[in-house]
Formats: C-alpha cells, structure tokens, sequence
C-alpha cells in the first residue's frame, strides 16, 4: 500500500496510484511515516485507506513547502513557490535563485552549515548594481553569481594518479579530485584567486643625488668558492608585506586602482591591502569579456594565466562588490575590490582574518545604507514640498 525506503540523507517512497515522494532524511518524519505506512497495511476498508493516504500526502507535501523555512533561520516561501530573505517583517523583494536554493537542500542533507551561504546571499542583497536592476535583470544577474559560486574543478592531474598509483576507478578518482572553483568563508565572503606579476625592481639616489635602480632581492654582496672558482650572490628574504606586485595580464595598464596600503592610485598589489576602483570605472555588462574592471576567478581561469614568473593570490570578496559575471562555466568574474590575503610562493608576517574583511565592508554597507535613506528623505521632502507648491497654486487659482 505504501512502500517506503530510506537512506542516510532521504526517505523516499510510492503510494496510491503510483504517487511518489522524497523527503531529506528526519527521523522523526520517518517514524510518522512507517507509523503510516504499517495503518495501511492494516486497513480493512477503501474509505480508511484513502484517508490515511490523505495523511501521509498532507505530510509530504508539508514537509518539502516548510522544509528551509524550518532549517535555515530568515527564509521565506512566498505564495509564489519561490523563496525570499526575510527580517522581522520585512521580505526582502528579490527571490533566491534557484541554483542557491538547491545548494540550500543539499547542504542541509548533508548535515552542513547553511549559514555561510545565507550570509554570502544577504551581503549579495546590498550589491548596488542588482538594486538598480529590474525583477529579471535581478533573476539573470543572481543567477549568473551562484552558478559561479556553484562550479566545480576537476584536477586531472590528480585523476590520473589516483588511477594510476592506487588502482581507483577513473568515476571514483575524479569524484576524490574534485573540488569548488572558489570557497565561501564563514562571514559570507567569497574567497578566489588573483594572478600577478611581482615587481623586483626599486630606485634610490645614489652619492651624486642620481637616480639608481637596483633589485630588492639582491644585497649587492657576493661571495666565491676559492677551490671551485663559484660565486654566490646573497639573497635578501622578503616577507610577502615587503614584496609589490602588479596585475599578470594588464601590467601597469588600464584604470588606475586604490591600494590601501600604498594610499595611492596606481597599479600595485600589496598583501594586506584592500584594492578599489569605483563603479563608474567598471563595466558591469555580463554579456562583455576583457573590460574594464578589476578582474579575478576560479581554478579554470587562474590556469591560463599561471605561468614562469608568476605570483598567485587568495583574496576575498564581498558580493556586494561584484559587478559582472561574463562567464558562469569558467570562474571569471570582475569586481569593484577585493582584498588580498597572501601570495603563494613566500610567508606573511602577519596573519589576516576573512572577518576582518568582513568587519570593513559591513562598515561601508553601514555608510552606503545611511546615504541611501539620507537620499530617499531628501527625494521624499522634495516632493512634498512640490505637492505642496502646486496645492497652494491650485487654491491661489
């Protein structure tokens, strides 16, 4: 009458006329359904088994239209089956997509914390371009941003070793060497990666007040091997503080950027400092590649620009800085900053947190927010005071 089965993550099952369902795993809803399931098989009449069957539909369909609102804290499921941010009484007027809804489910399933991903889409609600956009423009943008975050790297050189050294099945060794194109930290914060180029060479003024270049790393002494006739060259260590770098493809190239370290516009990149330009110097058309913005990816994309002489970076990035996603299937993405965390091939002296980061963008969402309502009052007051010009007007009249 009702067959019913289960695993470590669902229950699913057949009633009825070949009505199916499934369900994420709950122990309590399993027991209330074989609780069910067992009454059926003990039915004597049409009429009590149709309304068990009503019973056990009011469950399952319960249980799958509550079923994030009862998991994750702030979700709304609107009449219209799609799902919004909501705090206190207000629901925020943009749906989740539904790549981020099903990355919701199958984080729950898996007994994982769905917080990150809520606070990663509620920093994303702040973002000035999917304010400005309409209900579909907002609907493609949102969409385009949680594929990106949804994309997966396949290692094939990993793939290969796994088949080759521990005898895994090529299905099994490219589950093991998959992994995320780009993370989400637990602040909500997008972590990816930057490819740059460092930069060796300084200048100084010499005895004669002359301009002079020379290498950072090199401290101008050299040593030799009386027996062999080898000469050693001594090599300043740098921490990676001490080092500059500048973008691998566009070099000193294109807009300008703030660098927070420096405190000035140019083209360096410093580890520890956050990394700007504004909105107008961004070209946030998704459709458009190889525009103006400050560019960054995933796994895919950072593999055709590392190469001999190349530094590589972990930096962050808060969602309400994105400005366009010009391919969802690769991990490109630009953005109007992003903060940089450390660079591969040397040691910080320093440690830097994701919810340091998160602390300062929170703090320019704070002011953005305060101007937005000063604005909003100033446009409210300015048309008030107009209606009340044209109502004196009509009563001069």
């Amino acid at each position: 009458m009702i067959t019913v089965n289960k695993s470590s993550t669902t229950i699913t099952g057949v009633y009825g006329a070949n009505k199916q369902f499934s369900l994420p795993y709950e122990e309590k809803l399993y027991k209330s359904i074989l609780e069910l399931a067992d009454a059926a098989d003990n039915a004597a009449k049409v009429d009590e088994l149709n309304k068990i069957y009503e019973e056990l539909e009011k469950l399952v369909t319960q249980d799958i239209n509550i079923y994030l609102e009862t998991k994750v804290k702030n979700v709304y499921k609107h009449t219209d089956g799609r799902y919004y941010m909501q705090t206190g009484k207000v629901i925020s007027s943009v749906a989740m997509p539904e790549s981020l809804v099903d990355r919701l489910e199958k984080t729950i399933d898996e007994n994982l914390d769905a917080t990150p991903l809520i606070k990663f889409w509620t920093r994303f609600l702040r973002n000035p371009k999917l304010r400005k956009l309409d209900k579909a423009g907002q609907e493609a943008f949102s969409n385009k941003v949680f594929n990106y975050v949804n994309l997966q790297f396949v290692n094939n050189e990993v793939v290969e070793k796994l088949i080759e050294e521990k005898g895994y099945t090529e299905e099994v060794a490219t589950t093991m060497a998959t992994v995320p194109q780009v993370q989400i930290t637990k602040e909500g914060l997008l972590k990816t990666f930057k490819v740059s180029k460092e930069i060796t060479q300084r200048f100084k003024l010499n005895d004669k007040g002359e301009k002079e270049s020379y290498d950072v790393y090199s401290t101008g002494k050299k040593t030799i091997d009386e027996i062999t006739g080898l000469i050693t060259y001594d090599k300043v260590e740098l921490q990676n503080e001490d080092r500059v770098f500048q973008p691998a493809v566009q070099g000193t190239g294109g807009d300008a950027f703030m660098c927070s370290i420096s405190g000035k516009e140019g083209h360096i990149i410093k580890v520890g400092g956050v990394h700007t330009i504004t909105w107008e110097q961004i070209n946030c058309n998704d459709d458009s590649s190889c525009v103006k913005g400050l560019h960054c990816g995933g796994l895919t994309y950072i593999k055709g620009y590392q190469s001999d002489g190349t530094e590589t970076h972990n930096i962050l990035i808060d969602p309400m800085n994105i400005g366009a996603v010009p391919c969802d299937t690769n991990g490109a993405i630009r953005v109007v900053e992003y903060y940089v965390l450390d660079a591969f091939s040397g040691v910080n002296g320093s440690l830097y947190h994701s919810s340091g980061y998160a602390a300062m963008t929170d703090k320019a969402w704070e002011t953005m927010r305060a101007e937005a309502i000063k604005h909003f009052g100033t446009l409210q007051a300015e048309k008030s005071a107009k209606i009340k010009k044209e109502s004196d007007e009509i009563s001069a009249i």
